[in-house]
């Protein structure tokens, strides 16, 4: 079954996935997971995605998609496998290649609850202004992953993101027409970075992005 078949529906095979193992982290291991620790929540701060339409879904595939599988490129490539994504070549991921080269670029389209979201996964090299503002960093390989989420509210998206996070963002700043609330976690081998991208135009697409600077 293609993704976009049923506004609403993910295939059969992926929704059996999100339930079995899709739930939320809890705010104190997240970013520690991110950064390249095997943690996973524990059963009593499980909670299932839910099936209705709005922010805490929307988290929770990003969960799912994202923040589960990093630093794991292919691991991304698998989730988005389970979903039967429409992959994004060519023309149609040019428009959502970074400035900076990649060493693989990778992206996906599907349709829930009647919105596109775009799901891109990167695996590339520090570029120039990131190795002069982290230099025990400037060699390490960073990967990424980011969710274009198209939401009616969102505001909903952050409040229900930094309840994940478990605090309040640890940078904002203004990048364009985009408003961005950033969290960062740091270690001695990998740095790693969860941020929201909040545009001010209505009707423009979020971003969801976690990446992860892992040292050789």
């Amino acid at each position: 079954m293609a993704a976009s078949a049923a506004a609403g529906r993910l295939p059969l095979r992926f929704a059996r996935t999100i339930a079995r193992g899709a739930h939320t982290l809890r705010p104190s291991v997240l970013l520690l997971a991110l950064a390249g620790f095997a943690i996973v929540a524990g059963a009593a701060n499980a909670q299932m995605i839910p099936k209705q339409k709005g922010a805490t879904r929307v988290m929770g595939l990003f969960d799912f998609l994202c923040l589960k599988q990093l630093p794991d490129l292919n691991g991304i490539e698998r989730a988005a496998g389970f979903g039967e994504y429409d992959q994004l070549t060519g023309g149609d991921l040019a428009p959502y290649a970074p400035a900076t080269p990649s060493e693989k670029l990778f992206g996906w389209r599907y349709h829930d609850h009647g919105e596109e979201f775009v799901l891109i996964a990167r695996r590339a090299r520090p570029d120039a202004d990131f190795a002069k503002r982290e230099p025990a960093f400037a060699a390490a390989m960073e990967t990424s992953c980011t969710l274009h989420v198209l939401a009616a509210k969102h505001d909903t998206l952050l409040g229900e993101l930094t309840r994940v996070m478990g605090r309040k963002p640890d940078q904002t700043l203004q990048e364009g027409s985009m408003h961005v609330y950033a969290w960062t976690h740091r270690r001695a081998d990998a740095l790693s970075y969860v941020r929201y991208y909040m545009p001010e135009n209505a009707g423009a697409k979020a971003m969801l992005n976690a990446s992860v600077f892992v040292k050789k």
